[in-house]
């Protein structure tokens, strides 16, 4: 972990993934749908940085980039994936302590993401609330994330229906999801939403996660944020769920400071 009194940002670099413009207007309100060819074009950038990063082919393109974490708490509040993400690329990261009390204005936010938007090349907020959020992006100038790492965020849900994407079905399966939980809250809606966008059949049922059926995947989403995923024939495998929640974040932080 870098220290909070990083230098200059070096020359930029850059990497074979192209430019994805819809996620700039997606950051830091990622909650809104995404058409189908921008979800496959974010999956194909994600796949272009995995064959990099294992073909070690490229010099790393954020190198010389500085990121900053806001937390509340770093001992109860980190976000490893996002540091990981950042720092495979060769971007230095850094926590940033920011106490936060839930209702009460804040009237050091403004000038402190003015000093994050001179130190730093994008700045990710952590669970701070929108508002603040929406604060520290108008006035910092660099972009700002709402919590990419975070179980909860819709980078999530993308990064799962990637993994189903990927994953091999024998011809006589149909490509079909039966979603067992909450359609109706936000990360439900996003996963639905997404998922028949890209040609997936849902099923969203209220019903016993147990219960029989014949779809290829199902999604348990009874829980909170990260959700049990199995196939018809047993698990997902959790290190490539993993692996490519890594790797659509590395896809918005190469989009949105990597050709900066």
């Amino acid at each position: 972990m870098t220290p909070v009194n990083i230098g200059d940002a070096a020359t930029p670099t850059f990497t074979g993934v192209p430019s994805i413009p819809f996620l700039a207007a997606a950051l830091p309100s990622s909650h809104r749908p995404l058409e189908a060819a921008h979800i496959l074009e974010l999956f194909a950038a994600a796949c272009r940085i995995r064959a990099e990063l294992r073909a070690h082919s490229q010099r790393p393109p954020l190198r010389g980039k500085n990121l900053a974490l806001l937390m509340d708490d770093p001992t109860t509040d980190p976000c490893v994936i996002l540091e990981r993400a950042a720092s495979d690329l060769g971007a230095r990261v850094a926590q940033v302590r920011h106490r936060h009390r839930a209702g009460t204005p804040n009237p050091d936010v403004v000038p402190m993401a003015r000093t994050l938007g001179r130190m730093y090349d994008a700045i990710d907020c952590g669970a701070l609330p929108a508002a603040t959020v929406r604060e520290i992006e108008v006035a910092a100038g660099v972009p700002v994330y709402d919590g990419l790492g975070r179980d909860s965020h819709p980078l999530r849900v993308l990064a799962d229906l990637m993994t189903l994407h990927e994953h091999p079905l024998p011809p006589s399966i149909p490509l079909s999801i039966r979603f067992v939980g909450d359609a109706g809250s936000l990360q439900g809606k996003a996963f639905v939403s997404a998922a028949r966008n890209i040609g997936f059949d849902v099923s969203a049922v209220d019903a016993a996660p147990g219960a029989a059926n014949d779809a290829a995947f199902t999604v348990n989403a009874y829980g909170p944020s990260r959700w049990p995923i199995c196939t018809c024939a047993g698990a997902i495998d959790e290190n490539r769920r993993a692996e490519n929640h890594c790797h659509m974040i590395q896809a918005v932080l190469v989009d949105s400071i990597g050709h900066a």
